[in-house]
């Protein structure tokens, strides 16, 4: 279905998620065990979770939605799967930078395992007929690293990688949340792939810098041990390919 609330915008973000924003004092956001179940408007439409809805001709299925505000007022951004560690952490081990993997526009998310696939890199994409995505398809083919394409879905597309050699270490530093123990190189090509320096999260990670201790420290009210790593170890479900969660429902 489309989304028809009036005096509300909606926003493609990503591949994965869009935003509602406008007059969103009209929604009512239903909470369950502190989980936003849906957004409904006054005229009783309805967005709850498993829907499958269209956005500016982009199919999104609704797995999770977040309140935000901003400066303007309340937001909410709507998401099919909230971005893996591995899309931040494994996935520049195949070189490049964000905007060559269409980051923004096609690019759903990175794993490190699938239903059949354990200790590789998979790109998971929205599929695309547009002839630069098509181009792009036979460049990841001619990788070395290249293990298999495959259709997970009716509308995704997913690659599947060797992890490189030279990054098996580092590879391995992550899986077991050692974060600050990847490799000097890979960590500043780590900023260059997603166009960050030490001051965003992700570096202040690589580099455990004490404003993002302190930060963890005010949240967790808690003290932490000097050799702590500053972000939560991977769950290797969340880094699993789930088709479940991607498989867009029939428009109503």
């Amino acid at each position: 279905m489309g989304v028809k609330c009036d005096n509300l915008l909606y926003t493609p973000i990503d591949a994965l998620s869009f935003r509602v924003s406008g007059d969103t004092s009209m929604l009512t956001a239903n909470i369950k065990d502190g989980v936003i179940q849906s957004l409904q408007c006054p005229d009783g439409e309805r967005l709850p979770l498993g829907l499958t809805v269209e956005v500016k001709r982009k199919k999104y299925k609704i797995n999770n939605i977040k309140e935000i505000m901003t400066r303007t007022g309340k937001q909410y951004v709507v998401s099919i799967a909230k971005r893996t560690k591995a899309s931040m952490f494994v996935m520049p081990m195949l070189g490049g930078n964000r905007h060559l993997y269409f980051w923004n526009s096609l690019f759903l998310n990175c794993f490190i395992a699938t239903e059949e696939d354990k200790d590789c890199i998979a790109l998971l994409y929205r599929f695309s007929g547009d002839s630069l995505f098509l181009k792009f398809e036979k460049a990841l083919s001619k990788f070395k690293t290249f293990r298999r394409r495959y259709d997970p879905t009716l509308d995704c597309v997913m690659f599947v990688f060797d992890v490189p050699k030279s990054q098996k270490r580092n590879y391995n530093k992550f899986v077991k949340g050692q974060y600050s123990r990847l490799s000097a190189a890979y960590k500043m090509h780590l900023l260059q792939f997603h166009d960050k320096d030490i001051d965003d999260t992700i570096g202040q990670v690589l580099f455990k810098t004490e404003k993002r201790k302190i930060s963890l420290e005010n949240k967790l009210n808690a003290l932490l041990p000097e050799d702590s790593e500053l972000l939560s170890i991977i769950d290797i479900k969340d880094e699993t390919y789930n088709p479940e969660i991607y498989k867009f429902k029939k428009l109503i």
